[in-house]
C-alpha cells in the first residue's frame, strides 16, 4: 500500500497537531473529532473541516474506514482494578474507553496516542498498565516510549509518552526514528517584533559562576522575577536554583532551550534572556517552539491562544512517528525478528487464557508455574532466566538450555539472548519481574554450571528453586512442550499483575499530623513486617533515602549539594558503580561528599569498614555512614573504632557507625515539617519497582493499624 492511500483519524483534534504531522508523512485525514470551541475555530480555520463532535456521544459506525488512529486524550484514572470484569470494562466512563470502543469496532490497522510523561506514574502506575492491557486485550501489539520534543528540530524540553500499537503482530522500533536535537532556542526566535520587555528592576539575574547548563534537558536558567518564592521545604540563600521559583517567574538563556509550554498557562509567562533584555516569548515564537508552520492561522483571545498550543502537541515529533509508522507497517519490506514475533505471539495467546489447565499443562506442571510466578517479584532473576530458557529452547529446539553459558560445552549465551530480547519485553510489557538489564544478574544463576537438578546456586527459597530446575528437567528429558509452560508462566503473571494493583496510604491524609514517635514505630512495624518473600532490607534505605530529600533542602551542610537518584539495591555497589545505597554530591564538581550504607539486621564490623574505605579511598569524600538495624557485636566496637582513627588521619574521611533508627529519629527532629518526609516515603514505596508487592500491602496494613 503507497502512504498516499493511507487514512487516518485525529481524535482530541484540538488545534490540529497531528494532523499537520502525519498530512506531512503523506497520510490522508478522513475524520476529526474536538469539542473545545475555539479549537474547532482553529482547526476549521486552517483545514476547513469543523471538527465539532463529542467523542463519548459518537458511533463507531458513524466514522469512516482509517488504517491509523491518532489521539492525544486526557489522563484520567480508572474506577475498578478489574479482578472481575477484565481490564477494559473497567476503563468505562473515560475517554480512553471512547478510544477503546472505535477500536474495537473499526479495527484499523495501526493507532498512535499521546500522553503527559507523568502517565507512568499516574495512580501508582496503575493508569498505564491498564491501558496497555486493554490495547493488548483488543489484539495489539502495543509499545511505548517517552519522547522529548527538543529530539525533533525544535528548542523545546517537552517530555511526552508515545504509545503505538499495530494489528499485525509487528512492534514499533523506536530506535529508527530520525532525529534532530536542538541545543537553543536563540535561532528559532523572531528578530524583530513589539516584544513585551521587562523592566530591569523587576528581576533578577545569577552571577555567572551559578548558571549552568542542564546536561539533560538542555535549559539554562539564569534568573528570576522578584516575585515571593516557594518557603515550603526551601533553605535560606537558594535563589539560584530553578526549583525554588515557581515556573511563570523563571527566566531562562537563549543559549539553551525553553522548559515545557503548559496548558494551564493563559497569561503567556515565559520569559526569556535573549542579550540584555529579559521579555516574553512572542505567540508567534510558542508556535513555533511547536513545530506549527508560519503559515499556521490564529484567531481568537490571547489566553486561549497560549491554552491551545500548551495543550498541543509537538508537530515535528508527530512527523518524525508517522513517517516511520508508514515505513514499518504499510511500505516497508522488514519484518519483525522472529524472537520479538514469538514472544508477541504466546502474549497474547496468554492474555485469552482463563485457567491455566487450558494451557494443556497438567496439574503438577501448574503447581511449578504457579511457584515461580507466585514468587515473580522477589525472585526476579529466577523467573527471568527460565523465561529465556523456555523462549530460546521454543526457538532452538536442539539446544539444552540448561547450559546457559557460550563457554559451556555444546552452550549458548543465555545471558545475551536475555538483555537482547526478554528483558526489555518484559519491560516494555510492566511485568512484575522485569529486571533493569538481565536476569543472569543475579549471583546465584550466573555460575559456570549447568542448570541440571543438583545445580548448587543459592537460590535462596527450595520451592522456588526445585520448580525452577525440575521446569528445565521436565522439558529437557521427559520432552515437555516449552510453549505451554511460555503461555503458562505468561497467563499465570498477567493475571497476578492485575490482582496486584496496590494504592498505598498516606496516614498524613487525617485532621492532625504524626509526631516523630508515631512515624518511629509505623517505619518499625514496616521494615519487620511479618513477610513471606525477601526483600525488605531495601525499605529501611528508602526510608534513609526520603529523610534526605528531606534534609538536603533544609539543613545548611548542604548548600550547594545534590543528592543522586536511589540505585539499585539489587545490584552490589561494584556492578552498579556506586560508592553505597545514598550519595550525595557537590553541585560545583560533581564529586562525592557524604554516602551512606545501610545493612538490614546486620551488624557493622571492621571489615565493612575496611570494605567501605576501599570504595572511597581515591575520592574526596566528607563523610561516610554504615548505618544499621542493629548494634555492633561489643568484641568489635575496639576494632572498629581504630578503623575509624586510621581513616580520618590517612584520607580525613569521617566514618560514622550508628543505628538507622536513632539516624532517622535525629533527622526528623531537624525538620520543619515531618508530614513532608511521610509524603515522600509513600511516594518513593509507589515509584521504586523493586519495593514488592507484599510490602506495599504491609505499609497499608500499618497505617490502618496507626489510624
Amino acid at each position: 500500500m503507497s502512504k498516499e492511500q493511507l487514512r487516518f483519524i485525529d481524535l482530541f483534534a484540538g488545534i490540529g497537531g497531528f494532523r499537520l504531522g502525519f498530512e506531512g508523512a503523506g497520510c490522508k485525514c478522513v475524520f476529526s473529532s474536538e469539542i473545545d470551541e475555539h479549537a474547532c475555530k482553529m482547526y476549521e480555520l486552517n483545514f476547513g473541516d469543523n471538527p465539532k463532535c463529542d467523542i463519548t456521544q459518537l458511533d463507531p459506525k458513524d466514522v469512516p474506514d482509517f488504517d491509523i488512529l491518532c489521539a492525544g486524550f486526557p489522563c484520567q484514572a480508572f474506577s475498578i482494578c478489574g479482578k472481575q470484569k477484565g481490564f477494559y470494562d473497567g476503563t468505562r466512563g473515560t475517554l480512553f474507553f471512547d478510544i477503546c470502543r472505535i477500536l474495537e469496532k473499526k479495527k484499523p490497522r495501526a493507532f498512535v496516542l499521546e500522553n503527559v510523561f507523568n502517565l507512568g506514574k499516574h495512580d501508582s502506575g496503575r493508569t498505564l498498565t491498564v491501558m496497555l492491557s486493554v490495547l493488548s486485550e483488543l489484539g495489539y501489539t502495543v509499545v511505548y516510549k517517552v519522547l522529548n520534543a527538543r529530539d525533533f528540530g525544535v528548542p523545546q524540553n517537552r517530555e511526552r509518552i508515545v504509545i503505538i500499537g499495530n494489528r499485525e503482530g509487528r512492534a514499533f522500533d523506536y530506535s529508527k526514528l530520525k532525529t534532530n536535537t536542538i541545543e537553543a532556542m536563540k535561532p528559532f526566535l523572531d528578530k524583530t517584533g513589539d516584544f513585551e520587555i521587562l523592566p530591569t528592576d523587576s528581576y533578577t539575574i545569577l552571577e555567572q559562576s551559578l548558571i549552568k547548563k542542564q546536561l539533560k534537558s538542555g535549559l539554562i536558567f539564569c534568573g528570576y522575577r522578584n516575585k515571593k518564592i516557594r518557603t515550603v521545604g526551601v533553605r535560606p540563600g537558594t535563589e539560584h536554583l530553578s526549583r525554588v521559583h515557581k515556573q511563570p517567574n523563571r527566566i531562562y538563556d537563549v543559549n539553551g532551550v525553553h522548559p515545557t509550554l503548559a496548558s494551564q498557562e493563559s497569561s503567556g509567562r515565559y520569559f526569556i534572556k535573549d542579550g540584555n533584555i529579559v521579555r516574553k516569548l512572542t505567540m508567534d515564537e510558542c508556535f513555533r517552539f511547536m513545530g506549527f508552520p508560519e503559515n499556521y492561522k490564529k484567531t481568537g483571545a490571547t489566553a486561549s491562544l497560549y491554552a491551545r498550543i500548551g495543550n498541543s502537541i509537538c508537530v515535528n515529533m508527530v512527523k518524525a512517528v508517522a513517517i516511520e509508522m508508514v515505513n514499518q507497517f504499510f511500505i516497508g519490506e522488514e519484518i519483525m525478528d522472529k524472537e520479538t514475533k514469538f514472544l508477541e505471539d504466546k502474549y497474547n495467546e496468554a492474555e485469552k487464557v482463563s485457567k491455566l489447565e487450558d494451557t494443556g499443562l497438567n496439574a503438577k506442571q501448574v503447581k511449578m508455574v504457579k511457584i515461580i510466578v507466585d514468587k515473580e517479584e522477589t525472585f526476579k532473576g529466577v523467573f527471568t532466566v527460565l523465561l529465556t530458557s523456555l523462549v530460546y529452547k521454543c526457538l532452538h529446539p536442539e539446544q539444552d538450555v540448561r547450559r546457559h553459558q557460550a563457554n559451556m560445552e555444546n552452550g549458548y549465551s543465555g545471558r545475551s539472548f536475555d538483555t537482547k530480547y526478554i528483558t526489555p519485553f518484559m519491560k516494555q510489557k510492566r511485568f512484575l519481574g522485569a529486571m533493569k538489564e538481565s536476569g543472569w544478574l543475579t549471583r546465584s544463576l550466573e555460575q559456570n554450571i549447568p542448570y541440571s537438578l543438583d545445580f548448587p546456586g543459592k537460590i535462596q527459597n527450595k520451592e522456588v528453586k526445585a520448580a525452577f530446575l525440575n521446569i528445565l528437567h521436565d522439558v529437557e528429558e521427559k520432552q515437555a512442550d516449552p510453549e505451554k509452560y511460555v503461555v503458562a508462566i505468561m497467563a499465570y503473571s498477567i493475571k497476578c499483575k492485575k490482582d496486584k494493583t496496590v494504592i498505598l496510604v498516606n496516614p498524613i491524609e487525617k485532621e492532625n499530623s504524626l509526631t516523630i514517635y508515631e512515624i518511629m514505630e509505623a517505619l518499625h512495624s514496616h521494615f519487620y513486617f511479618s513477610y513471606k518473600s525477601r526483600g525488605a532490607a531495601i525499605l529501611p534505605v528508602v526510608a534513609l533515602y526520603s529523610v534526605y530529600q528531606c534534609i538536603i533542602e533544609e539543613l545548611k551542610r548542604f548548600k550547594g549539594k545534590s543528592l543522586d537518584k536511589l540505585a539499585s539495591h539489587n545490584s552490589c555497589d561494584r556492578s552498579s558503580g556506586e560508592t553505597g545505597d545514598i550519595v550525595v554530591r557537590n553541585d560545583k564538581d560533581n564529586s562525592i561528599y557524604e554516602v551512606i550504607e545501610v545493612k538490614f539486621d546486620i551488624p557493622i564490623n571492621a571489615i565493612m569498614i575496611e570494605d567501605a574505605y576501599k570504595k572511597i579511598s581515591g575520592k574526596p569524600v566528607q563523610r561516610y555512614y554504615l548505618l544499621s538495624t542493629v548494634a555492633p557485636n561489643e568484641d568489635e566496637i575496639v576494632l572498629i573504632n581504630e578503623m575509624i582513627c586510621k581513616i580520618r588521619e590517612e584520607h580525613g574521611c569521617q566514618i560514622i557507625v550508628n543505628g538507622v533508627f536513632p539516624t532517622l529519629k535525629y533527622y526528623l527532629r531537624l525538620l520543619d515539617n515531618t508530614d513532608i518526609f511521610v509524603e515522600r516515603y509513600v511516594r518513593n514505596l509507589s515509584d521504586n519497582t523493586e519495593i514488592n508487592f507484599e510490602h506495599k500491602i504491609a505499609w497499608n496494613k500499618v497505617c490502618g493499624d496507626n489510624n
